[in-house]
């Protein structure tokens, strides 16, 4: 043969292997870094297949003996039988034909390929070869053989599998709007052009002579080459991917991607934005953005907890909310966190202005319900004074008289209750355990002392039971029992009181011999279905008395009594002390 030329053929393989090779790794690095999708996976599989057939054939351009060239020969077939099932199993991954690609569907193949290379392992002649041969094309030579029906039937099959791969592909590809004319352009001309060559070669169309082991391997690799760099540089493996990326870039909210070392791989435009920063974020710590955070935190189990911190710009402080979650792969390996960034600056100071404006009405109610209660003690003093200088018939005007302002006295109480619970105090919100018997006994005393003419019992025992609410639960009772006094209209209220738990709830129930509460009025009467306090049949204190209950988490009704009167009966949650 004359001794090593280095002529176009070799020129054409090199560069071929040379591709194969650079897609192969990135598409692995592609692989391990990223989702492992299936389409990721089915074109790797097909970069390796075709690498795989190059590589071999420039080994047999390459070899100086028959022995040398024939052994590479018989390899690259591996490469070659491969690369069809390859194409189908990257073209049904595209699309919904997804479901296909699986185990059982790479095990018939790897079975309907299996004879074949038994065969080239051991001696395919002369089941598959017929009188294999080394012959000269200029500077190079190739094997040449005789086709046997097997042969023939697996080249059949090979551009069966193929075509159907390829025109699958193009299928997925053609309609797709997520995709430009570029690279639907490159796609396609990467698809077919392979196809067409291997085709004219095989059935003698083309002007020139070429042997099958350069051109069709050389081929094949720069149309998957085309395929891979449209796929990633366009990132056309996933359109969900696609579409995440875009959405990432134009999104408001501040998008930061730190892998598990803290360093910054990834950010938008937002981010830089709210942080008031010009150039990309890119390879910096993020400790060296957030002191909060520092590379023991990122490292622990727990992921970070949510944290608001400012930054001061051109426009004043602006206030940000720093959220993040981790992504882990299918078995739980950590890649990293991603930090959203949300401006928070106008419901901050919408905050601060609700709190100001919080604190106002806070005083104001005090101050008012201060000076309300000195100017009733004014009258119920000089009420007193008065017993001895009025008439039988006067008496019952001053006993109106004190009676309402001591009434107006129990109403700033309820005021002051419904005050805490509008204006969202944290002791009036938060929810604890509350002994039930102590706080009813504590409110029956004092019904009692301002109440003498009352006769108020207790039905059995009070459970010794704690309750979810606060110290708002006084108020509850409070309300519901003056009630029963108040608009009683017996010359001697009979209040009772019980109460029965089961099922981790209690029910306390006040029975008065009042008037009663009619039937159209017993949802009315809570404010229930109604705006405002003016509703007929709402009073502030049954209406203070719902929410809290409800708040709780309980339930308030009123019953019939038997034989007249009514029963409110309110139901609230037991603690678990399990």
């Amino acid at each position: 043969m004359g001794g090593f030329q280095f002529h176009l053929p070799l020129i054409l393989i090199s560069l071929a292997t040379s591709v194969g090779v650079l897609t192969t790794v990135y598409a692995a690095y592609y692989l391990n870094r990223y989702e492992r999708t299936k389409q990721v996976m089915t074109f790797t599989v097909l970069a390796a297949s075709i690498t795989l057939w190059t590589f071999f054939a420039l080994l047999q351009l390459t070899a100086t003996s028959f022995a040398q060239s024939y052994w590479a020969y018989k390899m690259l077939h591996f490469g070659s039988f491969t690369t069809a099932p390859a194409v189908l199993l990257y073209g049904l991954s595209m699309g919904d034909a997804r479901r296909w690609v699986n185990r059982k569907t790479v095990s018939v193949a790897v079975l309907l390929l299996l004879p074949v290379f038994v065969l080239l392992f051991t001696d395919p002649v002369p089941v598959l070869f017929e009188d294999p041969r080394l012959i000269s094309f200029g500077a190079f030579s190739v094997i040449e053989h005789g086709n046997t029906l097997i042969y023939v039937s697996y080249l059949s099959a090979f551009y069966v599998i193929a075509t159907i791969g390829l025109s699958y592909i193009v299928y997925q590809t053609w309609p797709d709007p997520s995709l430009g004319r570029r690279q639907t352009a490159i796609l396609v001309t990467a698809i077919f052009a392979p196809m067409l060559l291997s085709v004219a070669q095989t059935f003698s169309l083309l002007p020139f002579e070429t042997p099958g082991t350069i051109l069709t391997p050389t081929s094949f690799s720069v149309g998957m080459a085309g395929v891979g760099y449209a796929a990633f540089r366009y990132e056309a493996f996933d359109t969900k991917a696609l579409a995440r990326s875009r959405t990432i870039e134009n999104m408001s909210d501040g998008y930061l991607l730190i892998d598990t070392g803290g360093k910054i791989i990834d950010d938008n435009q937002s981010a830089r934005s709210l942080l008031d920063v010009g150039s990309p974020l890119t390879e910096m710590q993020i400790s060296d953005l957030f002191s909060a955070i520092d590379e023991q935190t990122l490292r622990g189990t727990d992921s970070v907890p949510s944290f608001i911190t400012h930054i001061q710009t051109d426009d004043g402080t602006r206030y940000l909310e720093i959220s993040s979650s981790d992504f882990a792969t299918e078995t739980e390996q950590t890649l990293g966190t991603l930090f959203v960034i949300r401006d928070i600056t106008t419901r901050r100071k919408a905050q601060q202005q609700l709190e100001e404006q919080r604190n106002d009405l806070d005083i104001l109610n005090q101050v008012l319900r201060h000076d309300i209660r000195n100017d009733l003690q004014v009258v119920t003093g000089y009420g007193d004074l008065l017993t001895d200088h009025v008439d039988e018939d006067g008496t019952e005007y001053l006993d109106t008289l004190q009676s309402s302002a001591d009434h107006a006295a129990e109403l700033t109480e309820t005021a002051r209750d419904i005050a805490d619970v509008m204006l969202s105090r944290e002791d009036a919100q938060q929810q604890d355990r509350v002994n039930l018997r102590s706080t009813l006994e504590r409110e029956l005393d004092k019904i009692e002392s301002e109440y003498p003419n009352a006769n108020l019992t207790v039905e059995g025992s009070l459970p010794a039971v704690q309750v979810r609410a606060n110290q708002l639960l006084d108020s509850v009772f409070r309300n519901l029992l003056s009630n029963a006094v108040q608009h009683n209209d017996k010359d001697v209220p009979e209040i009772s009181v019980s109460a029965t738990n089961h099922d981790g709830r209690v029910v306390v129930r006040i029975a008065d011999n009042g008037p009663g509460v009619a039937d159209n009025q017993k949802e009315e009467i809570f404010g229930k279905g109604e705006k405002g306090l003016d509703s007929s049949g709402t009073g502030l204190g049954l209406h203070l008395v719902h929410h809290l209950v409800t708040h709780y988490g309980g339930e308030v009704w009123v019953e019939d009594n038997d034989p007249e009167g009514a029963v409110f009966a309110v139901e609230l949650p037991l603690v678990d002390t399990s």
